[in-house]
């Protein structure tokens, strides 16, 4: 049988519902990912987020944290989505809680996130590796984690062994830093925080964003109303 830890923070009822999918589960306090696996020797984390909880760790810049947690601390790293979304005709993020007290009739909540960000965000977590599985029904993702942890057991899966990170993870601990501190801020991904550390330093990207933001529209992408924001984001005050 395949052994699974859950963390002790997770619904009880997906712990057993594992069971049922014939794991073996042991429930552990886990310090990154709800739920671990060691296939072929390896260690494999499963993050399982609800579309609502992901959208308030994207708000909160939580996201960024895991994320590298994930990559650092495992092998091979999984943010499961669980609940459908769609993009609205105003091209902003849907998803599906009949429980949510902004839903409409048919149970979908219309979000403030642009589909442009939520898609961003997927691809900055691809840029460093982690798979993003989407689980569509809301209540179901003990099945989705069985079938990734099942999968991955199989002898015919031994390969992942040999598997190699991308290049995003094999630069300097210095670089990677810098290049994720500024990608905790909106609209700024991997490939435009290189750009931006390739114009300037990063104290002086900072200083730039700060006192003179039209500076940064110098880097190409990075246009006049991103610029702003990002001014907006360094400036502001908390507290």
């Amino acid at each position: 049988m395949t052994v699974i830890f859950v963390d002790d923070r997770e619904p009880p009822r997906i712990a057993a519902q594992l069971e049922s999918y014939g794991c073996t589960v042991s429930m552990a306090h886990l310090e990154s990912g709800d739920y671990i696996t060691y296939p072929h020797g390896l260690s494999v984390a499963i993050e399982r987020k609800t579309i609502s909880n992901m959208l308030g760790s994207m708000a909160t810049k939580q996201i960024v944290t895991q994320a590298h947690r994930l990559v650092e601390q495992h092998d091979l790293a999984v943010i499961l989505r669980e609940g459908a979304f769609r993009r609205s005709p105003s091209q902003h993020l849907e998803y599906h809680d009949p429980r949510h007290p902004d839903s409409d009739a048919t149970g979908w909540v219309t979000s403030d996130w642009a589909w442009s960000s939520w898609q961003g965000m997927q691809f900055d977590l691809w840029l460093m590796g982690i798979v993003v599985w989407d689980c569509p029904m809301l209540g179901e993702a003990a099945q989705d984690i069985a079938t990734i942890v099942h999968n991955l057991a199989q002898d015919s899966h031994n390969f992942i062994r040999d598997r190699e990170r991308p290049n995003v993870l094999s630069l300097s601990t210095q670089w990677r830093n810098v290049v994720w501190a500024l990608s905790a801020f909106d609209g700024i991904g991997p490939e435009t925080a290189t750009k931006l550390l390739k114009h300037s330093s990063f104290a002086n990207v900072i200083s730039l964003a700060a006192s003179n933001p039209k500076a940064l529209t110098e880097v190409s992408g990075f246009g006049m109303k991103r610029a702003e924001h990002f001014h907006e984001e360094v400036v502001a005050t908390y507290g």
